[in-house]
Protein backbone atom coordinates (compact mmCIF):
# COMPACT_ATOMS: atom_id res chain seq x y z
CA UNK A 1 0.00 0.00 0.00
CA UNK A 2 3.12 2.39 1.16
CA UNK A 3 4.62 1.86 -2.32
CA UNK A 4 1.81 2.58 -4.42
CA UNK A 5 0.66 5.66 -2.47
CA UNK A 6 4.28 6.77 -3.24
CA UNK A 7 4.12 5.69 -7.25
CA UNK A 8 6.75 3.13 -5.67
CA UNK A 9 9.19 7.02 -5.18
CA UNK A 10 11.78 7.14 -2.11
CA UNK A 11 10.50 10.09 -0.42
CA UNK A 12 14.05 11.13 -0.25
CA UNK A 13 16.09 10.35 -2.71
CA UNK A 14 13.45 10.41 -5.03
CA UNK A 15 14.10 7.57 -7.02
CA UNK A 16 12.30 4.67 -7.71
CA UNK A 17 11.75 1.98 -5.10
CA UNK A 18 11.24 -1.56 -7.48
CA UNK A 19 7.86 -3.05 -5.43
CA UNK A 20 9.20 -6.42 -6.42
CA UNK A 21 12.82 -6.29 -6.76
CA UNK A 22 14.01 -9.91 -6.60
CA UNK A 23 10.43 -11.96 -7.60
CA UNK A 24 10.47 -13.05 -4.27
CA UNK A 25 8.41 -9.98 -3.03
CA UNK A 26 11.35 -8.18 -1.00
CA UNK A 27 11.28 -4.51 -1.54
CA UNK A 28 13.62 -2.24 -1.79
CA UNK A 29 11.38 0.44 0.10
CA UNK A 30 11.03 0.64 3.60
CA UNK A 31 8.68 2.32 5.73
CA UNK A 32 9.86 5.24 7.66
CA UNK A 33 8.89 6.84 10.39
CA UNK A 34 9.80 10.66 10.18
CA UNK A 35 8.71 10.93 13.84
CA UNK A 36 10.42 8.39 15.27
CA UNK A 37 9.05 5.38 16.97
CA UNK A 38 11.35 6.33 20.18
CA UNK A 39 10.47 9.51 19.98
CA UNK A 40 6.40 9.32 19.98
CA UNK A 41 5.13 5.80 19.95
CA UNK A 42 1.80 6.85 18.92
CA UNK A 43 3.10 8.34 16.01
CA UNK A 44 4.42 4.69 14.74
CA UNK A 45 0.20 3.67 13.65
CA UNK A 46 -0.17 6.94 12.29
CA UNK A 47 -0.28 6.72 8.36
CA UNK A 48 0.40 10.45 8.29
CA UNK A 49 3.83 9.53 9.63
CA UNK A 50 4.70 6.79 6.93
CA UNK A 51 7.33 7.71 4.43
CA UNK A 52 8.33 5.40 1.74
CA UNK A 53 12.02 5.31 1.98
CA UNK A 54 14.89 3.19 0.36
CA UNK A 55 16.41 1.14 3.27
CA UNK A 56 19.25 2.45 3.19
CA UNK A 57 18.38 5.75 3.70
CA UNK A 58 16.13 4.96 6.45
CA UNK A 59 18.79 2.87 8.51
CA UNK A 60 21.08 5.75 8.19
CA UNK A 61 19.26 8.39 10.17
CA UNK A 62 19.03 8.36 13.74
CA UNK A 63 16.28 8.71 16.10
CA UNK A 64 16.63 12.68 15.89
CA UNK A 65 13.13 14.08 14.42
CA UNK A 66 13.31 15.39 10.61
CA UNK A 67 10.87 17.48 8.71
CA UNK A 68 8.96 15.73 6.21
CA UNK A 69 10.45 16.32 2.56
CA UNK A 70 6.80 16.61 1.36
CA UNK A 71 5.94 19.17 4.25
CA UNK A 72 9.13 22.17 2.88
CA UNK A 73 7.54 24.95 0.77
CA UNK A 74 10.79 25.24 -1.03
CA UNK A 75 13.34 22.72 -2.82
CA UNK A 76 16.31 22.37 -0.68
CA UNK A 77 18.52 20.87 -3.09
CA UNK A 78 20.23 21.12 -6.54
CA UNK A 79 22.20 18.26 -8.71
CA UNK A 80 25.20 18.76 -10.50
CA UNK A 81 24.30 16.06 -13.30
CA UNK A 82 27.06 14.69 -14.57
CA UNK A 83 28.67 13.67 -11.41
CA UNK A 84 25.00 13.07 -9.46
CA UNK A 85 26.42 14.92 -6.46
CA UNK A 86 23.87 17.15 -4.82
CA UNK A 87 24.30 20.53 -2.61
CA UNK A 88 22.25 22.93 -0.80
CA UNK A 89 20.47 25.12 -2.87
CA UNK A 90 21.86 28.87 -2.60
CA UNK A 91 18.62 30.30 -3.32
CA UNK A 92 17.88 29.79 0.54
CA UNK A 93 16.86 31.97 3.42
CA UNK A 94 19.04 30.80 6.18
CA UNK A 95 16.21 28.88 8.14
CA UNK A 96 15.43 26.97 4.64
CA UNK A 97 19.48 26.53 4.30
CA UNK A 98 19.74 25.10 8.24
CA UNK A 99 16.81 22.02 7.03
CA UNK A 100 18.25 21.55 4.08
CA UNK A 101 21.57 20.70 5.76
CA UNK A 102 19.82 18.85 8.96
CA UNK A 103 17.93 16.80 5.96
CA UNK A 104 20.97 16.06 4.05
CA UNK A 105 23.56 15.33 7.11
CA UNK A 106 20.75 12.84 8.66
CA UNK A 107 20.27 10.89 6.09
CA UNK A 108 23.54 11.05 3.97
CA UNK A 109 21.97 12.14 0.52
CA UNK A 110 25.46 13.24 -0.66
CA UNK A 111 27.46 9.91 -0.17
CA UNK A 112 28.93 8.72 -3.14
CA UNK A 113 27.03 5.62 -3.78
CA UNK A 114 23.43 7.85 -4.40
CA UNK A 115 25.96 10.15 -6.07
CA UNK A 116 26.69 7.30 -8.52
CA UNK A 117 23.48 6.45 -8.90
CA UNK A 118 22.26 9.42 -9.95
CA UNK A 119 24.72 10.10 -12.23
CA UNK A 120 23.83 6.81 -13.84
CA UNK A 121 20.07 7.76 -14.36
CA UNK A 122 21.37 10.98 -15.71
CA UNK A 123 24.15 9.12 -18.62
CA UNK A 124 20.77 6.75 -19.26
CA UNK A 125 19.00 9.43 -20.00
CA UNK A 126 21.66 11.61 -21.74
CA UNK A 127 22.96 8.61 -24.11
CA UNK A 128 20.48 7.57 -26.59
CA UNK A 129 22.40 4.55 -27.71
CA UNK A 130 22.52 3.27 -25.29
CA UNK A 131 20.35 -0.20 -24.75
CA UNK A 132 18.62 1.11 -21.12
CA UNK A 133 18.48 4.65 -22.49
CA UNK A 134 16.00 6.22 -20.65
CA UNK A 135 12.88 8.67 -22.32
CA UNK A 136 11.48 12.18 -20.64
CA UNK A 137 8.56 10.35 -19.73
CA UNK A 138 10.78 7.32 -18.23
CA UNK A 139 12.96 10.03 -16.23
CA UNK A 140 10.31 11.96 -15.16
CA UNK A 141 9.00 8.56 -13.49
CA UNK A 142 11.80 6.65 -12.24
CA UNK A 143 14.43 9.91 -10.97
CA UNK A 144 11.74 12.82 -10.88
CA UNK A 145 14.49 14.91 -8.50
CA UNK A 146 16.68 14.13 -11.70
CA UNK A 147 14.19 15.31 -14.48
CA UNK A 148 13.21 18.40 -11.91
CA UNK A 149 16.85 18.90 -12.44
CA UNK A 150 17.04 18.20 -16.37
CA UNK A 151 14.44 20.81 -16.33
CA UNK A 152 16.03 23.45 -14.38
CA UNK A 153 18.97 23.34 -16.46
CA UNK A 154 17.36 23.32 -19.42
CA UNK A 155 19.23 20.21 -21.03
CA UNK A 156 15.71 18.64 -21.75
CA UNK A 157 16.13 16.02 -24.93
CA UNK A 158 13.72 17.15 -27.65
CA UNK A 159 11.89 13.88 -28.38
CA UNK A 160 10.26 15.07 -31.27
Amino acid sequence: MLHKSYNDICAYLAVYLDPDIDGTGNREGSVEHFIPKAQDAWMAYEWKNYLLADRRVNSTRGQEPLTCPYDLDFYPFELMLETGMIAVSEDLTPEQEEKAYEILDALGLDKEVYDAERAEYYARYKDRTREDALTNAQIARYAPFIWYEIQRQGVVIDES
